[in-house]
């Protein structure tokens, strides 16, 4: 990977982490649904640098956001990690398939349903009594509104990214 690549990548890891901390301090009226903030950079990565690298920044974001939050080890974390590799995959599955012909929102609407959907997995794995039926239509809801939201602020934030990347990259150089 070249250099500039890799100082990238960084930056959007240290985006999605700091984004991430921030989103897990935000009061939910329902666990799993966050406006999951920590996907921006997530959305950027794909299609910058594609699957690979976006699941290594996912999986990189929910380790670093576990031990700044101390739930390393916890069911929190293994939420956190399951959607974070689903959402990397999906986006990742929907980019490759399609390319350009799906919108930044529709990558972000596929990677937060999926990452909504496998937590709830996952979380039915642990808790048998989890009435699934009942919460796949919201959770579905919600990643659709939360992946639009996230989607277009991805947008907006991948000029400035652009240019602050830019600018970090001048400074090294000088």
């Amino acid at each position: 990977m070249p250099e500039e690549s890799r100082r990238e990548l960084t930056l959007l890891v240290v985006s999605a982490t700091v984004l991430g901390v921030l989103d897990s301090m935000v009061p939910r009226p329902v666990p799993f649904m966050r406006l999951g903030l920590a996907n921006i950079p997530s959305v950027i990565a794909i299609v910058r640098f594609g699957w690979i690298r976006t699941l290594e920044l996912n999986v990189l974001r929910a380790f670093i956001v576990a031990l700044v939050m101390g739930t390393v080890a916890t069911p929190t974390f293994i939420l956190s990690l399951s959607g974070a590799a689903a959402a990397a995959s999906a986006m990742g599955i929907l980019r490759r398939v399609l390319g350009e012909r799906v919108s930044i929102p529709g990558v972000s609407v596929a990677g937060a349903v999926t990452s909504l959907w496998s937590q709830l997995l996952v979380a039915g794995f642990f808790l048998h009594d989890i009435p699934v039926e009942g919460i796949v239509p919201l959770l579905s809801g919600w990643g659709v509104v939360s992946g639009v939201l996230v989607g277009v602020l991805a947008k907006r934030f991948d000029a400035l990214f652009t240019r602050f990347s830019g600018i970090a990259q001048n400074r090294v150089l000088d």
